[in-house]
């Protein structure tokens, strides 16, 4: 009962094979606090380099409301057109700063996934339009722990943004008087100076929240010792198969092997351990070729089949034994033995000369 418990229990890691099916699913480690952060980041740099251009333009469409009001013709479209100019302006600000945030939000979500894109994800499923699935997840244990979450965050950075903004807001007071392109550059920089400091506070609430989706999505992948022994079979096969073709292979190759033996000129032997069978032709062959070759039973088996041929054997324990261990079946001898078979290949040769 305890082995089954520890085999049951998630214990291992997830290999690369769960990884990479989880992947393909779309399920991967994605922290919005950093999404989030990186549209602070791009809001920051917007504000930084866009954000004087951008307030030139408008204080120069709005100057004639604010400066020069009497100058405005209020017959004709006058007014319509100085409002089309206004808004024009305002326009194209606020499109141009929402196309970089969501393109900032998109690309702080795929940078985590290493750009990851899946087509398949984007299919309609009538799953995700299912009431109780939605009512599972919102009752579930992951979005109670997201809902204390985003408290706690919430409560944290809009404290923190409403004692730096209550300082700026009293400032305003002070910029009676002043021309709206100073208020405006006022305002500029002192938003910058906040949107640093929550940038800061943001920057370690993401580090801290990406670090714990890893680890919640790696604990949630984790694998029984079953599931691991299972998915090493698959992907390397069942060991029992493997050892049962592996021995379906060796036992073709050695019937082919024992075929090739009827064609050999003569059988070099240790009197009981081992057989080599070699084939010569002159005309053909640079050196003796060995066609088959084993020990005890296998050759056995090859001496007996050599005898039922008539082809002759000799005994020659030391040059059986070079012979088994240095040459590969259908291969030829190497140079180092040609002479010692040489002398034994002529000697058969000048014996079948004999009983010819």
């Amino acid at each position: 009962m305890a082995e089954d418990s520890e085999e049951d229990q998630k214990t291992e890691p997830p290999t690369s094979k769960r990884l990479g099916e989880a992947r393909e699913r779309g399920q991967l480690p994605v922290s919005r606090d950093m999404a989030t952060f990186i549209v602070l980041v791009c809001s920051l740099l917007v504000i930084t380099y866009l954000g004087p251009p951008m307030a030139d333009r408008m204080t120069s469409s709005l100057r004639i409301f604010i400066e020069n009001p009497h100058q405005i013709s209020l017959e004709g479209l006058g007014i319509q057109t100085a409002l089309f100019i206004v808004m024009k302006e305002m326009g194209l600000a606020t499109v141009l700063i929402f196309s970089l945030m969501m393109a900032a939000s998109i690309l702080g979500t795929m940078v985590q996934t290493d750009f990851f894109m899946e087509p398949n994800m984007l299919k309609f499923d009538l799953e995700k339009l299912s009431p109780m699935n939605g009512i599972r997840k919102i009752f579930s244990a992951a979005a109670l722990v997201e809902l204390i979450k985003n408290f706690c965050k919430l409560v944290l950075i809009g404290g923190l943004a409403a004692l730096l903004l209550i300082p700026l807001i009293n400032k305003f007071s002070l910029f009676t008087g002043h021309r709206l392109i100073e208020v405006l550059a006022a305002i500029h920089s002192e938003t910058i100076h906040v949107i640093v400091i929550l940038l800061i506070v943001v920057l370690i609430i993401s580090v801290a929240d990406l670090l714990y989706q890893r680890h919640s999505y790696f604990k949630q992948l984790r694998m029984t010792k079953t599931e691991v022994k299972d998915e090493f079979k698959q992907m390397e096969g069942d060991p029992m198969i493997k050892a049962r073709l592996r021995q379906i292979r060796i036992d073709k190759f050695r019937k082919r092997m024992m075929a090739n033996v009827p064609k050999a000129d003569v059988i070099i032997t240790n009197p009981t351990h081992y057989a080599i069978a070699l084939q010569y032709d002159g005309l053909k062959m640079n050196a003796p070729v060995v066609l088959a070759k084993g020990l005890d039973l296998i050759a056995q088996r090859i001496k007996e089949i050599a005898a039922e041929h008539n082809i002759p054997t000799v005994s020659n324990p030391p040059l059986a034994r070079a012979l088994y261990k240095s040459v590969e079946i259908d291969q030829p001898i190497k140079a180092e033995h040609y002479r010692a078979v040489a002398e034994i290949i002529s000697y058969v040769f000048k014996l079948r000369k004999k009983k010819r």
